[in-house]
């Protein structure tokens, strides 16, 4: 396994992402949420590979409580770099103490689920419904009493929409932050914020890299407003044959070696991709010519496509 070396932590360069330990999550998920013995295997896989980072939510069903389970039977917890995520409700937002007791009640019943005394990463789960002034306003002094209290180690933000990333990496206390990003959702390339962060010395996750799985779909499997998308995953499947690589290699190459990320989350529903994955990180490069084709080919993508949250299937 490789790992990351940044503000003094030691961080898989694989997270493996539990939303679909929780729930039913994915558009390509045929298997749906998988039962504890299988999700105990997915979690044994992963640490015996080297992956030391797990991401996780409040939200995500009942993945924190497997997520603590296991680790109780199976591993040392301060050998497991855990990232969890809280939310701050609208009714909230715009009184500070009643969002700090939000945050510190969500805190509290992730580290109980989690069995862990303090949340080694913890990142505000950004919506993009709520006002970024006022979520601005509150957040770093939240985060702050979080990691002065010693509920937290590093704190930060899972962003919703990539604009939001500048307004948050101003702040110091925003330490790590969660992005999502793939060979259609090149936003934040092109802003130059990926060496933005990384100038920055911030820790960066990326998610989505697969795009919840749509870069596997059959163009006559799509419905609603990803129909559209027919012809740009067309144009995505013949790069990867000029590539000679396939669709996931070429797609996580191109995300892997970009300078300034430090770890790339993935999910799971079995075993064997958990060990796909690894193969990925391990995989080869793409050339210069495809890594053009595709900031050419799909610089200019429509957020319907990019931004499952608004997906009408």
């Amino acid at each position: 396994m490789q790992y990351s070396e940044i503000g003094g932590y030691h961080i898989s360069k694989l997270t493996l992402g539990t939303v679909a330990l929780g729930m039913d999550y994915g558009i390509a998920n045929k298997q749906g949420k998988p039962d504890q013995y299988e999700s105990y295997k997915i979690l044994s896989a992963a640490c015996k590979a080297g992956i030391n980072t797990l991401d996780t939510a409040r939200t995500y069903g009942d993945a924190e409580q497997i997520i603590g389970d296991f680790l109780k039977q199976h591993e040392k917890p301060r050998q497991v770099n855990v990232v969890t995520k809280f939310k701050i409700s609208p009714a909230n937002i715009f009184n500070k103490e009643h969002a700090r007791t939000e945050v510190y009640n969500s805190l509290k019943a992730s580290r109980s689920f989690l069995k862990l005394a303090s949340v080694p990463f913890c990142l505000f789960h950004m919506d993009r419904k709520l006002p970024v002034d006022q979520v601005l306003e509150i957040l770093p002094a939240i985060l702050t009493d979080l990691k002065h209290d010693g509920i937290i180690d590093v704190g930060g933000v899972s962003v919703d929409h990539p604009a939001e990333v500048a307004l948050f990496m101003k702040h110091p206390i925003v330490e790590a932050i969660q992005v999502p990003m793939n060979v259609f959702d090149l936003r934040l390339v092109k802003n130059e914020m990926v060496q933005r962060m990384h100038e920055a010395n911030k820790i960066v996750f990326v998610r989505s890299v697969f795009l919840q799985g749509l870069f596997f779909m059959a163009p006559a499997e799509l419905t609603g407003n990803l129909f559209k998308a027919a012809k740009y995953i067309e144009a995505l499947q013949n790069l990867a044959k000029q590539a000679d690589m396939s669709i996931a290699q070429m797609a996580f190459s191109y995300i892997r070696d970009m300078k300034g990320i430090s770890s790339i989350v993935f999910g799971a529903v079995n075993a064997a991709q958990v060990r796909q994955n690894i193969d990925l990180l391990q995989g080869n490069a793409i050339d210069h010519k495809i890594r053009e084709s595709i900031e050419t080919l799909f610089s200019d993508m429509p957020e319907d496509i990019i931004t499952p949250g608004i997906w009408s299937l």
